[in-house]
């Protein structure tokens, strides 16, 4: 009889292979049903916060304020515009004039840097615009020539955080503001009114020779009249209607404008294309330094980075000056600073010569081996302390 084949014990596997492949999925999509388990899966990255960049200076986009490219080497033929003395210097910062007071001629005072002009039309009109050297705001608008021996002139403030930054009524702060001011202006254009906002390059008017001096600037000596400066006091317009100041310029009357040399910074940015006003500030030479006694003034509430140690204690101020009289920084005086002076308002802790020059300011002057206050500098710490 035939022998019957074995049966392999494996055969029984055959089934049971399948079973479990279904079983497991069969049991996989109720868990996903209802819910349970489910396979760990790598959650989405959250995205970075990006932290915002500070804003880079206004000044890092600085441009000139006209054509005229060759700011860099103002003494080369065609770029300033001298005054009719033919005289270069003239034309640039500081005590660069001389006029006629109380039937003496005296050291003038040039606030600003008068830019020539490098194109005309037919009529020889100059033709040049005047756009604003970086971005900020239009703070003031003079539209009428003969109001101001500026002629027609706008004023545009820019913001500055390396000075400090001021706390607004709302609660917010906003940084410190400088201003650059363009004047004897032929036109302003249309929209160039106060709070428009201009970009660095916006064209704010046409070069001319506006002013209600006599006699009027002839048009052969067309310019810009450059500034770049601080206020003193930002309360300078209340202090005008108080004493019936006309015209009324607000705070943006002259006597409230401090300059520092136009050509000056612009040569110091072309250096460094970073640089703030506080560094700017900073190398500006000082031509004096002066106790007063009064309240904490407007100024370094405006521009707190300028204030250097404790806060104000209600005593005397020490302060350092430039050439044109702004305050480059300010202090609590010292015991000996206190007892020279004495019972007075002011006074003179030092003076340097060299730097005051022909003194065309005349806030402070000698006076035997010291050196005093003059009526204008009197009158600069009324300002001051308004």
């Amino acid at each position: 009889m035939p022998r019957r084949a074995r049966k392999s014990p494996l055969r029984h596997l055959v089934w049971i292979v399948p079973l479990l492949a279904l079983d497991f999925f069969l049991f996989r999509w109720l868990a996903l049903r209802q819910g349970g388990c489910r396979l760990p899966q790598a959650e989405p990255a959250a995205p970075e916060t990006a932290v915002p960049a500070p804003p880079p200076p206004v000044w890092q986009a600085l441009v000139p304020p006209t054509p005229q490219q060759n700011l860099l080497n103002p003494d080369l033929p065609g770029v300033l515009q001298p005054t009719g003395s033919g005289r270069l210097e003239s034309a640039k910062f500081g005590s660069t004039r001389t006029g006629l007071r109380s039937g003496r001629l005296v050291p003038v005072f040039h606030e600003g840097v008068d830019i020539a002009a490098t194109a005309r039309d037919r009529k020889g009109n100059p033709t040049d615009p005047v756009c604003a050297v970086a971005a900020g705001r239009v703070a003031f608008v003079n539209a009428v020539a003969g109001n101001s021996t500026y002629g027609k002139y706008v004023v545009v403030e820019h913001p500055d955080p390396s000075l400090g930054t001021v706390a607004k009524s709302d609660g917010t702060e906003e940084p410190a503001h400088v201003y650059t001011l363009y004047a004897h202006l032929a036109d302003i254009r249309f929209g160039i009114r106060p709070g428009h906002a201009v970009a660095a390059g916006t064209v704010l008017g046409t070069l001319g020779y506006t002013s209600s001096t006599r006699p009027p600037i002839p048009p052969e000596r067309s310019h810009l009249h450059w500034e770049i400066g601080v206020l003193l006091n930002s309360r300078f317009e209340r202090k005008g209607r108080e004493e019936k100041i006309r015209p009324d310029f607000g705070n943006y009357n002259g006597g409230n404008l401090f300059a520092f040399d136009p050509l000056d910074f612009y040569a110091a940015h072309m250096h460094d294309s970073n640089l703030t006003m506080a560094a700017y500030f900073a190398a500006v030479p000082v031509t004096g330094e002066v106790v007063l006694r009064g309240k904490t003034p407007d100024y370094f509430r405006r521009f707190p980075a300028l204030w250097q140690g404790p806060p104000h204690d209600g005593g005397p101020l020490c302060l350092t000056l430039s050439e044109s009289g702004a305050p480059l920084s300010g202090r609590n005086a010292r015991a000996e600073e206190i007892a020279l002076l004495g019972n007075q308002r002011l006074a003179v802790v030092k003076a340097y010569p060299e730097v005051l020059g022909r003194n065309g300011r005349n806030l402070i002057a000698p006076d035997g081996k010291k050196w005093r206050f003059t009526d204008k500098g009197r009158q600069w710490a009324d300002i001051l302390f308004y």
